[in-house]
């Protein structure tokens, strides 16, 4: 099988409009994640060694000070950021949410805080396209993680937008402030 092919997602002719018409739809397509945006599946490529030790770390450090009543999901899990005009559905690498809805089969609402861990490539989604889309569906606080430089780029929402208010470098113990105290260390990218 061709390994480029493995990785597309189908072109629909008619765009998704609801959870129900993608639940159908992937409910044969065991072991792949898929997000929608704008209507159309969309799939990455599988995260290398490095965005998944930086997983590891920030989920070790955010669980260890998660605020009582709320847990820390990884991807693959669904939120669903709007279902009209057309459905967009993402997967954040973390998402820090209330207790009661992490037995959901997706997320519905803005999470406490959401982080995405760049991989090659994701530069433009992740920084660009997802803070836009998660600010539009309501999110306040959202981390940008590059594992190569261990920084984590705090976005908080200003007005209608999720702007950068710091970086953090977290290759040493430090401890960032928002959406509430976490002491992170990340770390280095093959070390």
């Amino acid at each position: 099988m061709d390994p480029v092919a493995s990785q597309r997602a189908p072109i629909l002719a008619e765009p998704l409009t609801s959870v129900a018409a993608y639940v159908d739809l992937f409910a044969e397509t065991e072991g792949r994640q898929y997000e929608v945006v704008d209507g159309q599946p969309v799939v990455s490529p599988s995260p290398d060694g490095a965005h998944q030790v930086c997983v590891r770390d920030l989920l070790l450090s955010l669980h260890a000070t998660c605020p009582p009543g709320h847990e820390v999901m990884v991807a693959p899990w669904d939120w669903v950021l709007w279902e009209l005009p057309r459905l967009t559905i993402r997967q954040p690498d973390l998402t820090v949410v209330r207790s009661e809805l992490a037995a959901a089969a997706r997320l519905t609402g803005p999470p406490l805080l959401a982080v995405e861990v760049l991989s090659s490539g994701s530069f433009e989604r992740d920084a660009v396209a997802k803070r836009a889309e998660y600010a539009q569906a309501g999110l306040d606080d959202y981390w940008v993680v590059d594992p190569q430089s261990s920084e984590i780029f705090v976005h908080q929402r200003q007005g209608d937008e999720l702007r950068l208010t710091s970086v953090v470098a977290a290759s040493t113990p430090v401890t960032v402030e928002s959406p509430f105290t976490v002491s992170v260390h990340l770390h280095p990218a093959g070390g």
